[in-house]
């Protein structure tokens, strides 16, 4: 048996350094990093100065000792790192990490044996390669369970991990994921050879992310995180999460069984980044400049990875020439044909112990422009509905488009500002029926014309009255819009053309709709939906979008209950997003870039736990900047529409693209949605928060505006009334005995009065 340190021993060592430390007139802190860490107890405190052996020993009264579990080498003992060494990870075939025993203390529990009481986490990491795969999360830490544990909720996998997030155009972030809460992102880009001081902090209800000190993410109101209930953690990998072992450097590791306060983070972060051991090197490559093909007009980037003793200075070269003001890390240029086209780049790295030059890069420029999709046709649109065409194109840049309509075979002009890769048509007409559509796409050295695509316009099979709740949302021009009060067989689209079937495997049948208004809802049960037909109306690709619905959950029924999504998935990749309710009991919306799982995650952390029999009016909400959550007329959250978000399809073509589902996910996975939905609407543009609200109260707004000396009043919806007082008897404006219609002018003379817009009787 390996002896253990006496308990008393240490106590009187750490109490002795504290006391040194106060007649010294400094604070215990400076005593060093390691007793600054060990004077916050931690369960378990991997320090990694171990230069051999198969131990990897654990400073804390506890000696949860971890094993180097050895691969082509790696992990690497006794590499520089904070106060003395680290380990250094490299992803191999297999890889190597380091195996830390299971014990409750390491993955605090609740009295009930399966929620996770409070903890902190913190680690040292420094990447040394940027994570390009959309598939490529890196995890430098794991304390996670297994997804094939047999019984629930842990089937469902459990505990945390940190990860390197996987990012092509903005770079890597760090990410901390809590089952089955969510992910917390940082905000920070990772750099490339920089340590990062990772902490995250769960005190039984909210968890905070700080990275370097700071804290970067947070979430409230937690009840369903899972803590890992027997799996060992790992260093340098996490193999029962299904990610890539980490690539890089990783030290001081410690777990406490409370949350540290964000004195104490800041004090350990402070301490530990003036504890780098750095042995003086002269520079070299870690990554040499790579060759590279691209079109003209598209910004190309040289991206090295130089290491060395710091400052390392930088000085890009073109050919034998040095670039003037092209001494940082990287270097950018825009690809000019013929200029740049066989151009040959280099950079010289220097510091105080010497300099060396990289191997040589050739940038190749092309001049192709290649349409990568046609329009897709014939579509079937009903009179009065929106219609949309979408082609695309990639090449030299700029790229530019022009819509043609063609009639009757002959060619017309150009269709005045449609210029944009997809064509929207408002309110067709029989009129317009075999019409056919084609872009015409001009690039700097060329163009060409796609494919044409026919619409067939037909009579509107079923009229839907507008009535009450209706002329609000009508007010506001909706692609689509189901009232869902049918109860069973054809879900018909009140303004559009995309009519939804309901699904007779589940319940799906009348209820009691919205506050609002004298229509049914549907009740979905036992894994009931509605499917509605992939289109391209419904999943704009480049342009904004808004899906909105109400919402009232009968149950609580666990984890991933989805309300409704719109995703296409085929095996190992999903695009899109899903609104479900959480095991947190709160609104989630999760969004996808064609990876296996969601890169996104925005929920609702304000209205929990949900209110079971209550209506809640949802929107997911795209402006092309964010996607936005929208709860009740308030915005909750977001993720990043470049960096967690593709599209569910591509150019209307069935075959690229997946239903919009109500009741379930697209592909049926995890669990179906409980409960009541009523009057969903998509738009082609994304509503604002007060939009949301608007409708969220069955509103609409009264806008004001002076003309010639007048004051002219419009509205969306219902009728204009007036009052002598603010507070008075409103009665309905007429013009020549008829209500008032928008916009009405109020003449400059006229006695002070009230107006206001009445939506519902």
């Amino acid at each position: 048996m390996k002896p253990r340190r006496n308990r008393t021993s240490y106590l009187l060592l750490q109490l002795s350094l504290e006391a040194a430390a106060t007649l010294l007139g400094v604070t215990a802190a400076k005593a060093g990093y390691p007793e600054l860490i060990l004077s916050n107890n931690p369960a378990a405190y991997y320090r990694l100065e171990e230069v051999d052996g198969s131990t990897a020993f654990d400073s804390s009264p506890n000696h949860f000792d971890g094993t180097y579990v050895v691969s082509s080498g790696f992990p690497e003992q006794g590499s520089p790192g904070i106060s003395t060494n680290s380990g250094k990870f490299l992803e191999t075939s297999p890889h190597g990490f380091i195996s830390i025993p299971y014990d409750v203390q390491l993955n605090p529990l609740m009295p009930d044996n399966l929620h996770g009481a409070a903890f902190s986490v913190e680690c040292w990491v420094q990447a040394t390669t940027q994570t390009t795969d959309p598939n490529g999360y890196r995890v430098p830490l794991s304390m996670f369970g297994s997804y094939s544990d047999p019984n629930p909720p842990y089937n469902n996998a459990n505990g945390w991990n940190f990860y390197q997030e996987p990012n092509v155009a903005n770079g890597n972030r760090w990410i901390f994921n809590m089952k089955t809460v969510g992910f917390f992102s940082s905000t920070t880009r990772i750099e490339l050879l920089k340590w990062y001081h990772l902490t995250f902090t769960f005190d039984g209800a909210a968890g905070r992310f700080y990275v370097n000190g700071v804290q970067e993410s947070s979430a409230g109101g937690i009840t369903g995180y899972y803590a890992n209930p027997s799996h060992d953690g790992q260093i340098g990998a996490g193999d029962n999460v299904g990610f890539l072992p980490f690539t890089g450097y990783i030290d001081e590791i410690a777990f406490y069984t409370n949350a540290l306060s964000a004195a104490d983070i800041s004090a350990h972060y402070q301490l530990g980044t003036n504890s780098f051991r750095a042995i003086p090197t002269p520079p070299n490559f870690l990554q040499q400049p790579v060759s590279q093909t691209n079109y003209h007009g598209t910004t190309v980037t040289f991206s090295p990875v130089a290491g060395g003793t710091a400052p390392l200075h930088y000085q890009w070269k073109r050919g034998v020439s040095l670039i003037p003001g092209a001494t940082n890390s990287s270097y950018s240029l825009l690809a000019q044909y013929p200029t740049d086209d066989g151009a040959v780049f280099s950079v010289a790295v220097t510091n105080s112990l010497g300099s060396t030059n990289s191997d040589m890069a050739t940038l190749t420029v092309l001049t192709n422009l290649n349409i990568i999709s046609d329009p897709y046709g014939p579509i079937t649109r009903n009179v009065g509905s929106k219609a949309a065409f979408r082609a695309a194109a990639s090449g030299a840049l700029p790229i530019t488009y022009q819509w043609i309509k063609v009639v009757g075979g002959t060619v017309t002009s150009p269709i005045p500002g449609a210029t944009n890769d997809t064509l929207w048509l408002n309110n067709v007409q029989l009129a317009d029926s075999t019409s056919e559509y084609y872009a015409h796409i001009t690039g700097p050295f060329g163009s060409a014309d796609t494919a044409r695509a026919q619409l067939l316009v037909q009579l509107r099979p079923v009229n839907v009255p507008k009535t009450g709740y209706a002329k609000i949302i009508t007010a506001d021009d909706p692609v689509a819009y189901w009232r869902l009060d049918e109860g069973g067989g054809t879900a018909t689209d009140a303004v559009g053309s995309f009519d939804g079937a309901y699904d007779s495997a589940g319940s799906v049948s009348g209820t009691n709709g919205i506050p609002f208004d004298t229509n049914a809802a549907i009740s979905i049960r036992g894994g009931g939906t509605v499917r509605i037909p992939y289109v391209l109306e419904l999943n704009p690709v480049t342009g904004p979008w808004t899906y909105e619905a109400w919402i009232r959950p009968a149950s609580q029924p666990g984890d991933f209950a989805t309300a409704f999504s719109s995703m296409y998935v085929i095996p190992g990749h999903i695009y899109g997003w899903n609104l479900y309710q959480h095991s947190g009991s709160a609104w989630t919306l999760a969004t996808y870039t064609g990876g296996s799982g969601p890169t996104g995650f925005a929920s609702d952390f304000f209205d929990i736990p949900l209110i079971l029999g209550a209506w809640y009016h949802v929107a997911v909400s795209d402006d092309l900047t964010a996607v936005r959550l929208i709860v009740n007329g308030v915005e909750r959250n977001s993720v990043s529409h470049s960096a967690a978000f593709v599209q569910n399809g591509t150019n209307g073509d069935p075959a690229t693209g997946g239903a919009t589902v109500l009741g379930r996910r697209g592909d049926g996975a995890f669990l179906a949605f409980d409960g009541s939905i009523d009057e969903m609407a998509v738009y082609n543009k994304a509503l604002t928060a007060d939009q949301a609200r608007l409708h969220f109260l069955a509103s609409t707004k009264l806008n004001a505006s002076l003309s010639g000396g007048n004051l002219v009043v419009n509205w969306g919806v219902g009728k204009l009334q007036s009052a002598t007082s603010v507070s008075g008897s409103y009665s309905d404006v007429l013009v020549l005995g008829q209500p008032a219609t928008s916009p009405y002018t109020i003449p400059a003379s006229e006695a002070q009065r009230y107006y206001r817009a009445q939506t519902l009787p």
